[in-house]
């Protein structure tokens, strides 16, 4: 009997017949139990991202489930979240988020300017999903995790479109600052 065609994709083989129960992991993770596909983790990180640094709280919390873990603030849900949030936005009106991976897993990483207009890493923020909403936001305390990870810059042109949150919130008009600068 010949094998079957293989598909792309990591596959656990039951037993020792791999012709009878092989399981797609690949297939098992994107499709939800009705049949429906669920958002992957990418996407809904690259989503949370967006929101974030557009300063959209509502398209936010739009992809997160109610119950939502945070593991690292007071306080439990989605209004725990957004809460947390909103004091970041207040503390750190520059605060932006890249899209970054930790060991092939997506992520993001925090970024927070110096006077001087140069970019530092502040946080990592690792998410995890449930169906079609991030299940778990955390930001671990873990340093050689967020310099091991493998970041996007805030440069560029999604910098250019959140960069100045003062005239939006304000309605001044300011001029915008050269922030790809290199380091000292």
């Amino acid at each position: 009997m010949a094998d079957p065609p293989r598909d792309d994709g990591l596959r656990i083989v039951v037993d020792d017949d791999p012709v009878d129960e092989v399981v797609d992991l690949d297939d098992s993770r994107d499709a939800s139990e009705d049949g429906e596909v669920d958002t992957d983790l990418e996407s809904l990180r690259d989503e949370f991202i967006d929101a974030f640094n557009g300063r959209d709280l509502d398209a936010l919390l739009a992809v997160v489930a109610p119950d939502v873990e945070c593991p690292d603030i007071a306080g439990e849900g989605a209004t725990a979240l957004a809460e947390e949030i909103e004091a970041i936005w207040e503390r750190s009106p520059g605060a932006l988020l890249t899209r970054a991976l930790l060991d092939g897993i997506p992520c993001a990483v925090a970024w927070l300017p110096d006077e001087d207009g140069c970019w530092s890493r502040a946080a990592l923020v690792c998410f995890d999903r449930e169906g079609s909403l991030l299940s778990l936001v955390a930001v671990p305390d873990d340093a050689d995790a967020l310099d091991r990870a493998e970041a996007d810059d805030p440069t560029g042109e999604e910098l250019d479109e959140w960069q100045d949150w003062a005239e939006w919130d304000r309605g001044e008009a300011t001029e915008p600052q050269d922030r790809a600068r290199p380091r000292p």
